[in-house]
C-alpha cells in the first residue's frame, strides 16, 4: 500500500485545484521558503482527522480556507482528498483504490467522504486506526518533532514514547475511569444517605400501615355486613312486593277482561246501529236503481226492432259477390300454374340446346388433340430407362459395404454405452449430493446470517438500553445530589431556627426557656406570623425590632421572663402579654381617604397571616401602618392624612408621621428571620417536588434495567444459536467440498467417455453421411425409373386410346348435329305458349282484385249494423238486473228488523258489566297504596347500595350472602363500629406511603449494590489499564531502544547510542534520557552534542520509532533543516535505504535530499499568496529552492 495521489483545492495558499501524483520510494516536494510547500504536509495531516487549528499552524479552523490575495477573492470552502493504493487490502475495505476526502465551509459545516460516499469523521479515524497513518501516529514528522526530542526534559520526552506505544488512549480512558469512579463514590454516598433517611421512616410507617389495614379490614367487614343486611331486607320486601304485584296483576287482568267485554258490547251495539243505518241507505239506493233499469229496458227494445229490418237486405248481396269471387280465384290459380309449368318447360328446352352446342364444340377440340402421334417420344424414354438401371446396381453394391462398417461401429459404441451408464449413475448421485449439500449450506448460511443480524440488532438494542440506563442513572444521581443539597440546606436552616439564630441574646434565652422551665411563652412575633413573599420586605421594615418581641399569655408570664433574664444576666427583651395588649387600627376617616388614593395596597396588619387568637397582637403592632406601592404614592397618602400615619412601600422605604422619610439600602439583621422562614418553606416544597421526580426516575431506571436484562438474556441465547448456526455452516461446507470432489471425479470419467464416444460418433456420422448420400441417390434413381416406367406405359396407353377415341368422336359428332336441329325447333314453340298463358293469368288476377275490393266496401257497410246483437245482449242484461234488484230489496227489509232487535239487547248487557267493573276498581286501589309504600322503601335501600357502595342489588345478593339472621347481623355491625371508633384517627395514606418507601429502600439497596460493583469494577479497570500501560511502554521502549542503537550507527557511520529510564521502578512516571557517542568522541548526554549531531540523533530516534510503528507512507516536513552537509548526506543515503519498505514524501529545500528522490514536485508562489505546482528538473531544483533567498 502507498499514497498514490493528493488532490487539494482551496486549502491555505492552494487557491486552484492541484493534484500531486506520488510513487513508491522517495517523493520530494521542494520550493523556496514561504512558497507553501509545508501546506502539503498540513493538508495530509488535516484529511487524516486533525482537529487542532494550532497543529495546522492557524488560530482557528477557518484559517485553512484560502483567504484571498490582491487579485483573488477568498474561497468559501477547502477540500483535500488522499488517494491510496490498496491492492494488498492493508485497509479493511474491499477496494483496490481508496479515496478519503475532507471538506470545510466558511459556515463551519464539514463533510467527510470515503470513496466519494458521505461518512463521519469517526469513520475515517477508525479506518486509519492501528494502521500507522492516524493523525496521532508517526506517519507525519515535522521539524517540530525534532525540536521536541532536543528540547524536552526526560519527563516530557516520555510523551513521545507514550505516543508511539499507544498509551495516550489508555491514559485518557484511565482519566475517564477515575472521574467515573469519583462520580460513582459520590453517587454511592448520596444513595447511602438517602437509605439512612428512608430506613428511619420504614418502622413508624409500618406500624401506621398495620393500623390502617386493621381499620380498612373492619371498615370492609362493616360494609359487607351492611350490604348483606340491606340486600336481605330488599329481598324480603321484594317478596311482599311481588305477591302484591301478582294480586294487582290478577285484578287488573279481570278489569281488562271486563273492560274488554264492555268495549266489545259497545262495539257490537255501534255495529248494529251502523248496520241499520247502512241498510236504510241501501234500500233507498236500490229503489232509485230499479226505476232507472226499467226505463233503459224500454228504450233498448225499440232500437232492436229498427236494426233487424236493415240487416236482412245487405246479407243477400254479400253472399252473391263472395260466390263469384271464389270461382274467379280458382280459375286464376289454375292459369298461374299452367303458366309456371310452361315457363319451366321453355327453360329446359333452352338449356338442352345450349348443352348440345357445348358438347359439339368439345368434340371438335378433342378431335384436334388426338390427330398427332407420340411414338418417337416413347422410344427416347426407353433408352433413358436402361441407363438408370445401371446406376441402381452401383448404389446397391456400395450399400452392402457401408452396412458392414456400421455393424462394427455399433459393437464398439455398445461397449462404451454400458460404461457410460455407470459413469452417469455416479455423476447423478454426486450431483444430488452436491445439490443437497448446497441447499444445506445455503440454509445454514442464511440461518447463520439471520442469527448474526438478530445478534447485531439485540446488541444495538442492549447498547441503547445500557446507554439509556446510564443516562437515567446519571439523571437520578444528579437528582440525588440536588435532593441532598436541598436537604442539607433545610437541615442547616432548621438548626438555625431551633437555635433561634439571628435573634437577640435576651430574646433567644426567653424562647429557649419557654420550651423547658418557663411557662406561658407563645413565641416571637417573627415565629407567629406568615407573610406573603411580595410583602416580606415591607412588613420587615414596618416591624423592625418588633419582629423579635416575645408574646406571652399573661402579664405574670411576662414578669417571669424578665426576671429570668435578670437572674441569668442574658440581656434584655420586649415582652407582649397577650391578655393586656389591645389592637390599634386606623380611623374610618383616614381609611376612607387612603383607600381612594392611587398606590394604596392595604394596612400592614391585613397583609400578615396569624392565628386568630393572636390577631390583636399584630393589629397592635401594624394596625396603623399602611402599605403603598411606591414612595411617590406614600408621599401623596401622607399629605391626605396630614402626615399622621406611618406608610411603608413595598421596597422598604418609610414615610413617618410628621413627614420624615427613611429609606435606602435595607439591612440584613432583621430580614434574616423572615427570609429564613420563607426560604425554609420554599426549600421544603422544592424537596417534596424533587423527591417525587426522584421516585419517577427510580421507576424508569428499574424498568429500563429490567428491559436491558431481558435483552441480555435474548442476546446470550442469540449468541448460542449463532454458534450452533456457524458450526452447522462449517459442517455443510465440508460436506459440499466432499460432494464436489466426487462430482469432479465422475465428470472426469464422463469426459474420457465423451472423447472416445466422440471419435466413434465422428466415424458413424461419416458413414451416416455417406449412407445418406447413397440413399438419396438410390431414391433418386428409383424415382426416375418409376417415372420413366410410368411415362412409357402412359404414352403407349395414350397412343392406343387415341385411335379408339378418334372413331368415337366421329360417331358423336353425327349424333349431336341431329339433336341440335330438333332442340332448336322445340325451344321456339315452348316460348310462344309461355307468353300466351302469362297474359291470361294477369287478366284473371285483375278481375279478382276488383271484386275483392267491392266485397270489402260492403262489409264496412254491414259492420255498422252489427249493433243489433249488442242491443239484444243489453236488453237481456237489463232484465236480469231488474230481477236481482227486486230480490235484494226484499232481503234488506228483513235485515233491518233484525238489526233493531240486536241493538236493544247490547244496551242491557253493557249496564250489567259496568257495575261489576266499579267493584273491582275499589279493591285494586287498596292494594296499589301498599305497593307504592314498598316501592319507596325498596328505592331507599337500593339507593343506599348504589350511593354508598356503587353496587347493584343483584351483585350484592350474589357476592354478599347473609350468613346470620337480620337481628344478629345488626348486633355485629354495632360491635364493628365501636372497634373502628376505638382506633381513632388513622393515617390511611400510610399503607401506600409504606409501600412506596419500602419499594424505594429495596430499589436503593439494589442501586447501592450496583454502585459498589461498579466501583470495584472501575478500580479493577484502572489497575488493568496501569498494567497495560506499563507493559506497552516497557515493550515499546525496549523495541525503540533496540532500533535506535543500530539506526544511530547507520546514520553516523559508527559510534553508539542508548536510551535510559530515569526512574525504571515507576514506569508510569519515569523520564527518558538519550546518551550518544558519535564516532571518535566519548559517550555523553544529548545536550552536550553539537547542533548537527543533536539533530541527526533526534532523527535517528524518530526513524527508530517509525521502524517500530511502521506506516505505508511517511511525511517528513523539513526534518533535516538543521543538519550540516556531512550529516545531511548520511541522512539522505539512509532515507534511500529506508524507502525500500516505506514510501516517503519529503518536504525539503536541501539539495542532498533532492538528489536521492525518485521524483521531484516544485511548489512556487509566483502570484502573491497563491501556491502553484511546477515541473522541476534535477538540475533546476537548486535554483528553484534558492529563488526566494535574499
Amino acid at each position: 500500500m502507498f499514497l498514490k495521489r493528493i488532490e487539494i483545492k482551496g486549502f491555505k495558499s492552494f487557491a486552484e485545484a492541484m493534484n500531486i501524483e506520488f510513487v513508491p520510494g522517495v517523493n520530494a516536494v521542494v520550493g523556496p521558503n514561504g512558497s507553501g510547500k509545508s501546506n502539503v504536509s498540513d493538508a495530509i495531516r488535516w484529511v487524516l482527522g486533525e482537529q487542532s487549528a494550532r497543529s495546522l499552524r492557524g488560530a482557528k479552523m477557518e484559517d485553512i480556507i484560502f483567504a484571498g490575495s490582491d487579485t483573488r477573492k477568498p474561497m468559501n470552502a477547502s477540500e483535500v482528498t488522499l488517494v491510496l493504493e490498496n491492492d494488498d487490502q492493508y485497509l479493511d475495505l474491499e477496494y483496490h483504490e481508496v479515496s478519503v476526502t475532507r471538506k470545510l465551509y466558511r459556515t463551519g459545516d464539514s463533510e467527510y467522504l470515503i470513496n466519494r460516499q458521505s461518512c463521519r469523521r469517526k469513520d475515517i479515524v477508525e479506518l486509519f486506526m492501528d494502521s500507522g497513518m492516524g493523525k496521532e501516529a508517526f506517519s507525519i514528522i515535522g521539524q517540530g518533532r525534532v525540536e521536541e526530542v532536543l528540547s524536552s526534559k526526560p519527563e516530557e520526552r516520555r510523551a513521545i514514547f507514550e505516543e508511539a506505544a499507544g498509551v495516550s488512549k489508555y491514559k485518557q480512558r484511565k482519566s475517564q475511569a477515575e472521574k467515573k469512579l469519583s462520580e460513582t463514590e459520590d453517587n454511592l454516598n448520596r444513595v447511602e444517605d438517602i437509605l439512612h433517611e428512608l430506613e428511619n421512616q420504614v418502622e413508624p410507617l409500618k406500624e401506621q400501615a398495620s393500623m390502617a389495614k386493621d381499620y380498612l379490614a373492619k371498615k370492609e367487614e362493616l360494609e359487607e355486613k351492611d350490604i348483606a343486611l340491606t340486600a336481605a331486607e330488599i329481598e324480603q320486601k321484594h317478596q311482599r312486593w311481588s305477591a302484591l304485584q301478582d294480586t294487582i296483576g290478577h285484578l287488573e287482568e279481570q278489569q281488562k277482561k271486563t273492560d274488554s267485554l264492555v268495549k266489545e258490547q259497545e262495539q257490537k251495539r255501534s255495529e248494529s246501529e251502523a248496520k241499520a243505518e247502512e241498510i236504510d241507505e241501501t234500500i233507498s239506493r236500490i229503489q232509485n236503481d230499479l226505476v232507472n233499469v226499467s226505463e233503459n229496458l224500454e228504450k233498448e227494445e225499440g232500437r232492436r226492432r229498427v236494426l233487424e229490418e236493415r240487416g236482412k237486405n245487405a246479407g243477400e248481396k254479400k253472399e252473391e259477390w263472395e260466390k263469384r269471387c271464389r270461382e274467379l280465384r280458382e280459375k286464376s290459380e289454375q292459369s298461374r300454374k299452367e303458366w309456371e309449368n310452361q315457363a319451366r318447360i321453355m327453360k329446359e328446352s333452352s338449356s338442352r340446346y345450349q348443352s348440345l352446342e357445348q358438347n359439339y364444340a368439345s368434340i371438335q377440340e378433342e378431335w384436334k388433340k388426338y390427330k398427332e402421334s407420340r411414338r418417337e417420344e416413347i422410344e427416347s424414354l426407353k433408352s433413358e430407362y436402361i441407363e438408370r438401371l445401371n446406376e441402381q446396381a452401383a448404389v446397391r453394391n456400395e450399400e452392402k459395404y457401408l452396412e458392414e462398417q456400421k455393424k462394427q461401429l455399433q459393437h464398439k459404441h455398445g461397449s462404451l454405452a454400458k460404461e457410460n451408464q455407470e459413469y452417469v449413475k455416479e455423476r447423478t448421485q454426486a450431483e444430488k449430493l452436491v445439490e443437497n449439500a448446497r441447499v444445506k449450506k445455503d440454509k445454514a448460511a442464511a440461518d447463520h446470517e439471520q442469527e448474526k443480524e438478530t445478534w447485531k440488532h439485540l446488541q444495538e438494542t442492549w447498547k441503547e438500553q445500557s446507554e439509556s440506563v446510564e443516562q437515567l442513572e446519571q439523571k437520578l444521581y444528579e437528582a440525588y445530589r440536588h435532593v441532598d443539597q436541598t436537604r442539607s440546606r433545610i437541615h442547616v436552616l432548621e438548626e438555625m431556627e431551633a437555635d433561634y439564630s439571628g435573634f437577640y441574646q435576651g430574646v433567644r434565652e426567653v424562647l429557649k426557656a419557654g420550651k423547658d422551665t418557663l411557662t406561658g411563652v407563645v413565641g416571637a412575633v417573627a415565629e407567629l406570623i406568615d407573610v406573603p413573599k411580595s410583602y416580606t420586605l415591607a412588613v420587615e421594615t414596618a416591624l423592625g425590632g418588633a419582629l423579635q418581641n416575645v408574646v406571652t399569655k399573661t402579664e405574670e408570664d411576662a414578669r417571669k421572663a424578665i426576671q429570668l433574664l435578670k437572674t441569668r444576666q442574658k440581656g434584655r427583651a420586649t415582652i407582649l402579654p397577650s391578655e393586656v395588649i389591645r389592637p390599634r387600627r386606623l380611623s374610618s376617616d383616614f381609611r376612607n381617604k387612603l383607600q381612594s388614593a392611587d398606590g394604596f395596597i392595604t394596612t400592614a396588619s391585613e397583609a400578615v397571616n396569624i392565628d386568630e387568637g393572636y390577631r390583636h397582637i399584630i393589629d397592635h403592632l401594624l394596625g396603623q401602618v399602611v402599605l403603598a406601592e411606591s414612595l411617590e404614592a406614600a408621599n401623596q397618602m401622607a399629605r391626605l392624612t396630614g402626615y399622621k400615619v406611618r406608610i411603608v412601600t413595598l421596597d422598604g422605604n418609610v414615610v413617618n408621621p410628621g413627614g420624615s422619610m427613611t429609606g435606602g439600602s435595607s439591612g440584613k439583621n432583621s430580614s434574616q428571620i423572615l427570609a429564613r422562614q420563607n426560604e425554609l418553606e420554599e426549600l421544603r416544597e422544592k424537596h417534596r417536588d424533587m423527591q417525587a421526580k426522584t421516585e419517577t426516575l427510580e421507576g424508569k431506571v428499574r424498568q429500563e434495567k429490567q428491559n436491558r436484562d431481558e435483552t441480555a438474556a435474548q442476546l446470550e441465547e442469540s449468541r448460542r444459536r449463532g454458534e450452533e448456526a456457524r458450526d452447522a455452516l462449517e459442517q455443510a461446507k465440508e460436506e459440499l467440498t466432499g460432494a464436489e470432489a466426487d462430482l469432479e471425479k465422475a465428470n472426469s470419467k464422463l469426459s474420457m467417455y465423451d472423447k472416445e464416444s466422440s471419435s466413434l460418433e465422428e466415424e458413424e456420422e461419416r458413414l451416416q453421411s455417406r449412407e445418406k448420400v447413397l440413399m438419396e441417390n438410390k431414391e433418386s434413381v428409383a424415382k426416375k425409373l418409376r417415372v420413366l416406367d410410368e411415362q412409357i406405359e402412359e404414352l403407349e396407353k395414350q397412343e392406343k386410346e387415341r385411335g379408339e377415341k378418334l372413331e368415337q368422336l366421329k360417331d358423336q359428332e353425327t349424333d349431336i348435329k341431329v339433336k341440335l336441329a330438333g332442340a332448336k325447333e322445340s325451344a321456339s314453340n315452348d316460348e310462344t305458349e309461355e307468353k300466351r298463358l302469362k297474359k291470361q293469368w294477369e287478366e284473371e288476377s285483375a278481375q279478382l282484385e276488383k271484386l275483392e275490393h267491392d266485397i270489402a266496401v260492403l262489409e264496412e257497410q254491414m259492420s255498422s249494423m252489427e249493433g243489433d246483437e249488442d242491443v239484444e245482449t243489453g236488453i237481456e242484461k237489463l232484465r236480469e238486473e231488474k230481477e236481482s234488484l227486486s230480490r235484494e230489496m226484499a232481503k234488506l227489509r228483513r235485515d233491518r228488523v233484525e238489526a233493531g232487535d240486536d241493538t236493544q239487547q247490547r244496551k242491557s248487557r253493557i249496564q250489567q258489566l259496568t257495575h261489576e267493573r266499579n267493584e273491582k276498581q275499589q279493591e285494586l286501589q287498596n292494594h296499589q297504596i301498599e305497593l307504592n309504600r314498598l316501592d319507596v322503601e325498596l328505592d331507599t335501600r337500593l339507593e343506599h347500595l348504589q350511593a354508598n357502595y356503587e353496587i347493584s342489588f343483584e351483585r350484592a345478593r350474589d357476592q354478599y350472602p347473609l350468613t346470620e339472621d337480620l337481628e344478629e347481623t345488626r348486633k355485629r355491625m354495632e360491635l364493628v363500629k365501636r372497634g373502628i371508633d376505638e382506633l381513632g384517627n388513622v393515617n390511611l395514606g400510610a399503607i401506600d406511603e409504606y409501600e412506596r418507601v419500602h419499594e424505594r429502600v429495596t430499589f436503593l439497596h439494589e442501586q447501592q449494590k450496583d454502585l459498589q460493583q461498579a466501583r470495584n469494577s472501575l478500580k479493577e479497570v484502572i489497575q488493568e489499564m496501569d498494567d497495560e500501560m506499563k507493559r506497552r511502554f516497557s515493550e515499546t521502549f525496549e523495541a525503540i531502544r533496540y532500533h535506535f542503537r543500530y539506526t544511530f550507527q547507520e546514520l553516523f557511520g559508527g559510534g553508539e547510542a542508548d536510551l535510559e529510564l530515569t526512574d525504571p521502578d515507576h514506569l508510569l512516571h519515569t523520564g527518558v534520557d538519550i546518551a550518544a557517542r558519535p564516532p571518535g568522541k566519548k559517550r555523553q548526554n544529548l545536550s552536550l552534542l553539537s547542533g548537527g549531531e543533536k539533530a541527526l540523533t533526534a532523527i535517528a530516534l524518530l526513524f527508530s520509532i517509525v521502524k517500530e510503528k511502521p506506516a505505508p507512507f511517511c511525511v517528513l516536513d523539513e526534518v533535516e533543516a538543521a543538519l550540516d552537509e556531512a550529516n545531511l548526506s548520511r541522512f539522505a543515503k539512509y532515507l534511500r535505504t529506508f524507502s525500500e519498505t516505506t514510501q516517503f514524501i519529503v518536504i525539503s529545500h536541501r539539495k542532498a535530499t533532492m538528489e536521492e528522490a525518485d521524483v521531484l514536485y516544485g511548489i512556487t508562489m509566483e502570484e502573491s499568496g497563491v501556491s502553484r505546482m511546477v515541473s522541476v528538473k534535477m538540475e533546476d531544483a537548486g535554483e528553484l529552492v534558492e529563488s526566494a533567498a535574499p
